[in-house]
C-alpha cells in the first residue's frame, strides 16, 4: 500500500481529502512519533478486505518500507462501507497483535439435522499472537454436543502461539431442543 504524508491537519482539511477519494490516517509504533498519512480510498478498501485487522503487510511511505497492521478503521455514520479514518501500527518481529477474530462453528449442520437448535453467544474472541502468525478465525467443533450441552472458550481449538484473552468460562455456543409453544387452557372454559 502506498501512503502519502499528510501535512494539512484538521477536520476541514480531512473532509476535503475525503471528497477527493483520499482517506486520512495515522501511522504509529514503538520508538516513533505518530505520522499523519493518507491513502487512496480504493487502495485502503482493497487491503482491508484482504488483511482486516489481523494480518501484517508492508506499506511504502516517502521511499521507506514499514511493516504494519491495521489497528482500526473508522467508518462513516450514514454509510458504513465508507472509511473516514484509519490507524496503522508499525511492528517488529517481537511485537504482538491484539485483535478480535471470528469464531466459526464447525459441524453445526450435523447438530441441527438432529432437530436441535444451536445458539452462538460469542461471534468473535479477543486474541493476542505474534505479528507473523496469520490467525483469521478460531474453530469451535460442535460434533460432540447434545441437548443442553455448551462449548466454552476453554473448549476452543486455539492455534499454537495464540492466546485467547476472554474469560475461559464464557459460553461460545449452546445446543437445545426448540421450545414448543403450548397454549394454556382458559380456566373459565375448563369448568
Amino acid at each position: 500500500m502506498e501512503l502519502m504524508i499528510r501535512n494539512s491537519l484538521g477536520n476541514i482539511k480531512a473532509k476535503a481529502l475525503r471528497k477527493k477519494g483520499i482517506v486520512p490516517g495515522v501511522l504509529y509504533g514503538k520508538n516513533m512519533e505518530p505520522i499523519s498519512v493518507a491513502v487512496d480510498k480504493k487502495e485502503l478498501k482493497r487491503v482491508y478486505q484482504q488483511k482486516k485487522e489481523s494480518e501484517v503487510f508492508d506499506i511504502n511511505l516517502d521511499g521507506q518500507t514499514h511493516t504494519v497492521y491495521i489497528h482500526e478503521v473508522q467508518r462513516d455514520v450514514i454509510d458504513d462501507k465508507e472509511f473516514t479514518h484509519f490507524d496503522l501500527h508499525k511492528v517488529t518481529n517481537e511485537d504482538f497483535i491484539h485483535t478480535h477474530v471470528p469464531v466459526v462453528l464447525v459441524n453445526k449442520d450435523e447438530i441441527e439435522s438432529q432437530g436441535l437448535v444451536v445458539q452462538q453467544q460469542l461471534l468473535d474472541v479477543e486474541v493476542k499472537y505474534p505479528v507473523y502468525n496469520t490467525t483469521k478465525q478460531i474453530n469451535a467443533d460442535m460434533s460432540q454436543l447434545y441437548n443442553g450441552g455448551s462449548l466454552t472458550v476453554a473448549d476452543l481449538a486455539v492455534p499454537q502461539g495464540v492466546s485467547v484473552l476472554e474469560d475461559t468460562n464464557a459460553i461460545v455456543a449452546s445446543v437445545s431442543y426448540p421450545k414448543m409453544y403450548e397454549p394454556v387452557e382458559d380456566i373459565d372454559e375448563a369448568e
